[in-house]
This record gives structure tokens, sequence and C-alpha cells, in this order.
């Protein structure tokens, strides 16, 4: 009984050490690492397959969004730009606006070369034109920012005592003055040697020569514009906006008047863009 007992152990020994060779030698045929990634590979796809078909029999899930939830993350995620708001400025343009915004108005500007206003157009197709003036300049300056507007007015045939370019002038004055107030008016007058015939004591007559000065309308007041003896303009002036209007005439003896408008903001606008690059 004992040897029949040694001979099972004995053969239950060899065929469990027959197991454990047969176990090595399919592990060392399974050896190479990159083969059994490709083989966990290979069971991850079809497991993915199983897992994505079975997604899309079931029914789809409706997906609840809290509209205070939404309403926060558009604040975190849409960053608001807000509006750059021009002030109105004559013709419907926009001061301190740019050249590209004067332009997209729909406005050709034609480069002008003008002393002290650099970056200085002249502009046609203007949205609000004024048919009494010929010619509007536009000033940018460094900044790219529009600060200045001259208008030229038409010319005008005249006479001595320039009565057309006179009468334009004061239709502008109040106009002006009603607008941006604080109205100041400088004339510098001409003065004329008159010759006049005195009677001296003795009852002869004589004649003498006197200095007179010569008043805004008197003949020959358009001769002195053009030789620029005398001068006529006029300021006026608001918290943003200063205007000088003058009159004056060429020297085909045509009267006309200029406009001239600067914002008075745009050096604190410099000012300002300076002190944030510092």
């Amino acid at each position: 009984m004992k040897k029949v007992f040694l001979s099972i152990l004995s053969l239950f020994l060899t065929l469990n050490h027959n197991a454990k060779a047969d176990d090595d030698f399919f592990d060392n045929l399974i050896v190479d690492d990159e083969l059994k990634q490709k083989i966990e590979q290979k069971d991850a796809i079809e497991e993915g397959k199983n897992k994505a078909s079975e997604i899309l029999d079931s029914k789809p899930i409706k997906l609840q969004i809290d509209d205070n939830l939404k309403m926060k993350m558009e604040e975190l995620n849409v960053e608001q730009v807000a509006p750059v708001v021009r002030e109105p400025a004559p013709f419907g343009l926009k001061w301190l606006a740019t050249k590209k915004e004067i332009e997209y108005q729909h406005v050709r500007l034609n480069k002008a070369q003008v002393k002290d206003s650099p970056n200085s157009y002249i502009a046609d197709n203007l949205p609000k034109p004024v048919k009494a003036f010929r010619e509007v300049l536009l000033s940018f300056g460094d900044n790219d920012a529009l600060w200045r507007i001259a208008a030229y007015g038409n010319f005008m045939e005249d006479d001595s005592s320039a009565t057309k370019g006179l009468e334009q002038y004061k239709k502008f004055y109040e106009m002006l003055n009603d607008k941006y107030g604080n109205a100041e008016e400088f004339y510098t007058p001409a003065v004329v040697s008159v010759e006049e015939e005195i009677t001296l004591d003795d009852g002869t007559k004589s004649r003498s020569i006197k200095q007179k000065v010569l008043e805004m309308g008197d003949p020959g007041f358009k001769e002195k514009l053009m030789n620029g003896q005398s001068t006529l303009y006029s300021t006026f002036e608001n918290d943003t906006i200063g205007v000088t209007l003058a009159l004056l005439a060429d020297g085909n003896g045509q009267t006309y008047v200029i406009i001239d408008y600067k914002n008075l903001k745009i050096d604190e606008v410099e000012k300002q863009e300076i002190y944030e690059a510092l």
C-alpha cells in the first residue's frame, strides 16, 4: 500500500512539474513586451467598439443647463468690448477719429502739406457738406486723431468795400457765436492819408493831408485786406472746441471766409497717452 501511495505521489509530482514546464515554455514564447502590448491594444479596441455600440443603441439623455450658470460662463468667456464714443464735429465728422474711421464714412482724403499740421488731407464727399465752402482740410496730427478742421469759403467777386464778403462774415459770426459762444472780434484797420480842402483865415483855399482810420466796409477796405494792411477775424470757444472766423481777399480781388475749428482736448489726450506709457 505504501508503495502504491508513493507511486501516485511520484506521478502527481511529475505531472505538476510537466505542467509548470509547459507554462514556462509558453511564457518564453510570449516574452516579447511589444507583442504583449499589441494584444492588449487589440483587446481594448474590441472593448471600445462594444461600448460605443451600446451608447449608440441607448436612448439619448437630455442635458439640462442652468440658465444662471450659462450666463456666468458667458460673462467669463465673452470679452465685452466697449465701443469708442466720438464727439460730433462739423460736416458730419467725428472729433479725435482716426484716418481709417473717417474713411469708413466714405470720405475721400487727398494728402496736403500744411505747416504745423502734420498728416493733413483735403476731404471730399463729406457726410454733411456746406455749399458755401469750396474746400475742407482735415488734420490728424502725429497721433492719428482728428483735431483740426479748416473750411475755405467760395471766392466771391466783390466791390471795393468788400460788401459780399462782410455780409457772409457777419452771417457766420452770428451762427458761430450762437453755437460756441464767447465771441471776440479783432480788427486791425489800415490808416490812410486823406487830402482835404480847407479855408484859411484870409479866405483863401488850401489843401491839407490828414490821417484817417479805414473802417470796415469803407471804400478801399477790400484793397487793404488784399495787401494785409487790414485784418478782420473773430474767435469763439467752449470747453471743447475753439473756432476762428476770418475774412480775406486774394490777389484777384475776390473775398472769401475761412472757419478754422480746433479740438482743445487733443493736448489732454496726448498727455494721457504719455502718462499711460510711462
